[in-house]
């Protein structure tokens, strides 16, 4: 609605805008501008109205309602079924089997028997040989029995020390000087070697040998019997009963309501006119009706006022000696 009005406005404008300019272009060598002008235009608005109508809506309704229900209940029955039984029945049967036996045999075979010879074996045998000497050596000796004894009994005594003492007594001993040497020589011994020879010889064994024997057997052997058996199983049946239950249910009501709805009305309206721009200068009677623009029926360019040059942009008629400007 309002890109509707602002069209229907531009449009107004224009129309007074193109009678502006058609007036102002039989003044336009005045030097006075035009007076602004009103004019009415007839505009469309939308205005909102408001109304009352009826509607239909649908509100929720609990209600109760009767329907029949089913429940499972479990009943015995008596029913009579052919059924097969199997029964195992002995009987004897001859079989065939594979014996295996034990025959005494003689066999010749090789086997090695264990031999232990002496043979001389020659090998380098190194001894260590002490070749020392005996020599004779002085060596100290300690003090005798008697020397032993004569300290002992005289510890005691004040006497002085002999100021001079004694040479240590010595004896002569015969001492062994050793002077190991290696010494190396042959010699042969006898090493026992043992052998292992191969020997022929006469063996007591068994083989084995089969043999196919018959023999009697007792196999349980399935016989099929048929029979009716009577029996009490058990039976899920349904049973009908009535139950209420609440369900919802959707009822259409009529209610009156006030709606508001936009409408479109023509409306008067007064639209001033812009107002034409005055002229830069004032056009001679004898520019405006000697120049060629006359003769073709355009208006001269100086009138700045003048609409007419909007809607003749494109032609070109020389230019006004009198007023200054090209034409347009």
């Amino acid at each position: 609605m309002f890109r509707q009005q602002i069209r229907l406005a531009l449009l107004a404008g224009g129309i007074v805008a193109a009678t502006g300019w058609t007036v102002c272009a039989n003044d336009c060598c005045q030097p006075a501008p035009c007076a602004p002008t009103m004019r009415t235009v007839r505009v469309k608005e939308w205005v909102p109205e408001k109304y009352e109508t009826t509607r239909t809506v649908y509100r929720t309704e609990q209600r109760q309602e009767n329907y029949t229900a089913y429940r499972c209940e479990t009943v015995q029955e008596q029913r009579t079924r052919t059924c097969v039984v199997n029964h195992y029945v002995p009987c004897q049967v001859e079989k065939c089997r594979t014996v295996c036996e034990k025959v005494p045999c003689v066999q010749q075979r090789t086997t090695y028997k264990t031999v232990w010879k002496c043979v001389p074996e020659t090998k380098c045998v190194r001894k260590c040989v002490d070749k020392g000497h005996y020599e004779c050596k002085e060596v100290p000796c300690g003090p005798s029995c008697l020397d032993k004894l004569h300290k002992l009994c005289h510890r005691n005594d004040c006497c002085e020390p002999c100021p001079q003492e004694c040479a240590p007594r010595t004896k002569t001993v015969k001492c062994w000087v050793p002077c190991p040497t290696w010494e190396e020589h042959t010699c042969t011994v006898m090493k026992r070697v043992c052998e292992r020879c191969p020997v022929t010889c006469q063996v007591n064994t068994c083989k084995t040998v089969t043999r196919q024997e018959k023999y009697m057997c007792t196999v349980n052997k399935c016989v099929p019997e048929c029979k009716t058996v009577c029996e009490t199983v058990c039976v899920q049946k349904r049973v009908p009963y009535q139950a209420c239950r609440t369900v919802c249910v959707c009822v259409p009501c009529t209610e009156r309501v006030t709606c508001c709805r936009m409408v479109c009305h023509e409306v008067e309206k007064q639209v001033p006119c812009p107002a034409p721009a005055p002229c830069p200068a004032p056009c001679a009677t004898s520019c405006c009706e000697s120049s060629p623009c006359h003769s073709h029926g355009h208006r001269c360019g100086g009138c700045g006022g003048c609409g007419h040059k909007l809607f003749h942009r494109s032609h070109d008629c020389g230019g006004c000696g009198g007023c200054g400007g090209g034409c347009s």
